[in-house]
């Protein structure tokens, strides 16, 4: 039996919204942490990234040149691989077709107010390192954002997009999440008789662990004296699973998370420095959900040291 339901046209982007420009490979982690936050600030419908913004079909870079058209201010989120230095040939930053190259060149043209922010210590580039239509960007005032003063930095940076976008957003936010929710009372109807037809498709679609919110955990790390307070907060639909995870009590943006019936599986990045040098280290988490607690296993990968498995076991201390 066939079941047609409504379409939903893609819902429009707001004048004076907020973008944000990232490399995948670089800082997916906090693109998805400082999208919530921002949404909470100043409306999700205000915020777009690509991984929730771009509909199925459409083309890429005509949603994104629409959606810097729309924009107000563009955030460039830069980490230590922003560039994207590759082997033998020049970063990807400097050829035009690259998107981070499009998105900030094009935000540049149209003088929107571009705010740089310099993430796990990254540093700023200089404009001799940027290819010519992105120089001006050295000369705009980055703000640093830390796993340790998340929120904090997180506030200021909101005050400083309000001097921009000011109030005015309140309005458009409320219409954009009237229609938001138009568009998903349309859905729980159209569900509801896929279900009353027997849909086969909603039936067999996995589930997903109940993860979302805040959880805390005391972690014994494999070294000696090292017992720390961590904290973990997840958000995301379907097998999508972002948000932060703590190592050594200072957040970091959750990379390549996914979650599915059984449990949760995701990746941070830190630095370990000794002396002056300085190496990255992956943290890979897998955690199983077990009634109202989550049994993690974590190996660290990289850096100076090598580490072994280190189980522990978060308590949820806040629904989502």
């Amino acid at each position: 039996m066939r079941l047609d339901l409504p379409r939903v046209p893609p819902m429009p982007i707001p004048a004076g919204s907020i973008f944000i420009s990232y490399r995948r490979d670089d800082t997916a982690g906090y693109a998805r942490a400082i999208a919530d936050t921002l949404g909470q600030h100043f409306s999700d419908e205000r915020v777009f990234i690509d991984v929730d913004d771009i509909e199925a079909g459409r083309a890429f870079d005509e949603v994104i040149e629409r959606a810097v058209g729309s924009s107000a201010v563009l955030l460039v989120l830069i980490g230590k691989r922003w560039s994207g230095e590759q082997p033998g040939q020049p970063p990807r930053i400097a050829d035009p077709q690259d998107f981070v190259h499009r998105e900030i060149a094009a935000a540049l043209a149209k003088d929107l107010r571009v705010v740089p922010l310099l993430l796990d210590g990254a540093r700023m580039p200089a404009a001799d390192e940027l290819p010519d239509a992105l120089r001006p960007l050295a000369k705009r005032h980055a703000l640093e954002i830390g796993g340790s003063r998340f929120r904090d930095d997180m506030a200021r940076l909101a005050g400083v997009i309000r001097e921009t976008v000011g109030d005015a957003d309140r309005t458009a936010a409320s219409t954009a999440s009237a229609g938001k929710r138009r568009v998903w009372l349309t859905l729980a109807g159209a569900t509801v008789l896929a279900v009353a037809a027997g849909s086969a498709l909603l039936l067999m679609r996995p589930g997903r662990a109940d993860v979302n919110g805040t959880w805390e955990a005391q972690v014994t790390y494999d070294w000696p004296n090292a017992i720390h307070a961590e904290r973990f907060v997840f958000a995301g639909i379907g097998e999508e699973l972002h948000g932060t995870a703590s190592f050594l009590r200072a957040d970091r943006g959750i990379l390549e998370g996914t979650v599915d019936a059984d449990g949760l599986r995701f990746v941070t990045r830190t630095m370990q420095v000794m002396g002056s040098d300085e190496k990255e280290q992956a943290h890979r988490y897998r955690g199983r959900l077990d009634g109202d607690q989550i049994r993690f296993v974590m190996q660290s990968e990289g850096g100076h040291t090598s580490h072994v498995p280190i189980e522990f076991v978060a308590r949820r201390t806040a629904a989502p």
